[in-house]
């Protein structure tokens, strides 16, 4: 049998190559090696075997159970991290049977925990103005910072795909930007006019030479070096503390950008294209909260505020006066039942 010869580092090092081969992301790559580096620690650490074949259900159980039972400041470890550690290891344990090192799908009946459907608050347009009001565009720094926060707000790039755009492949004359995306998918997103100015001023005006010539991304640090994921999302920071929005993030933009896109009438097919998605499940997502964005927008079709009622308008029934005789008498009995 397979799975009595083999140790689970060794299986581990397979997957991790089998991954690299499959070109996955370097974050999803992160992700799979450390959930599995963190279970073989815990098997170690509890003395448990290492060997697959005496590797169970019951024993990820065990251990997920010990990681839902970690505080860290006083917090306990959130449902979203349970959830990624389910589905990292029913990935790799999945893995294993597609190659035949267990029999039976080990993990089959393991299910990662259902996650709560929280209303993510988008960015406002007041948000929004204060992001861009806090750059100086005068400067190479606050000219590029205003482009990435553009680009980001109207294309809905993930954070990877804005910092690796080229330079080659933003097209500022038909306003559109090609990226390649999760899955090495190449794309093309739209911009508008707005943004095109901004990347047009900062690409003609502030942006300086590549230190060398294998440098061809389209935003670059005061060195000449093309910004990484890391140093985006440092500036987003920084950018975040001058504006006052402290809950700025990248994927925020994200949100905010596919939340805008359907409220402003786009199409959600084209919004899938866009966000580089390879099915509708997602989008659903943005569906409801741009559903949920205009149903707070509708209290300007309010049924009451349209009938400008005088008892209301003054506080309630206990008012001198009243719009007509039949919300006079109508209080009067409300008053009655009230005492």
């Amino acid at each position: 049998m397979k799975a009595r010869v083999f140790e689970l580092a060794e299986l581990v090092r397979y997957y991790d190559a089998y991954n690299r081969s499959e070109n996955k992301s370097p974050s999803t790559l992160r992700w799979y090696n450390q959930v599995l580096r963190l279970f073989l620690e815990w098997l170690n650490a509890t003395g448990r075997s290492t060997n697959l074949r005496d590797i169970d259900e019951m024993c990820v159980r065990e251990f997920i159970l010990e990681v839902k039972s970690h505080v860290t400041n006083g917090h306990p470890v959130s449902i979203q991290t349970i959830h990624n550690r389910v589905r990292a290891l029913r990935a790799f344990f999945n893995w294993l049977y597609r190659n035949q090192y267990t029999e039976t799908r080990v993990l089959q009946n393991l299910h990662p925990p259902r996650l709560p459907q929280v209303m993510i608050e988008t960015l406002t347009d007041a948000e929004i103005s204060s992001i861009f009001a806090s750059q100086d565009q005068t400067t190479m720094n606050g000219c590029r910072n205003t482009g990435i926060m553009a680009l980001f707000l109207d294309t809905g790039l993930r954070l990877s795909e804005l910092a690796g755009v080229k330079f080659t492949n933003v097209n500022l004359e038909d306003q559109y930007v090609k990226v390649m995306g999760k899955g090495s998918k190449e794309r093309m997103i739209a911009f508008g006019a707005a943004t095109r100015r901004t990347l047009q001023q900062y690409a003609t005006q502030f942006r300086g030479e590549p230190a060398h010539g294998g440098i061809d991304q389209f935003f670059l640090t005061i060195d000449g070096y093309g910004m990484t994921p890391e140093g985006v999302k440092s500036q987003v920071r920084r950018i975040a503390k001058a504006s006052g929005v402290t809950r700025l993030y990248p994927h925020l933009c994200r949100h905010t950008y596919a939340t805008n896109f359907l409220i402003n009438g786009g199409d959600v097919l084209l919004l899938k294209q866009n966000l580089g998605h390879t099915t509708l499940a997602m989008v659903d997502h943005y569906v409801h909260l741009a559903t949920s964005r205009v149903a707070i927008l509708s209290k300007s079709f309010s049924p009451l505020d349209k009938m400008n009622l005088y008892c209301l308008r003054r506080g309630g029934f206990r008012a001198r006066q009243f719009d007509s005789k039949k919300e006079r008498i109508y209080a009067q009995q409300f008053m009655k039942k009230g005492t």
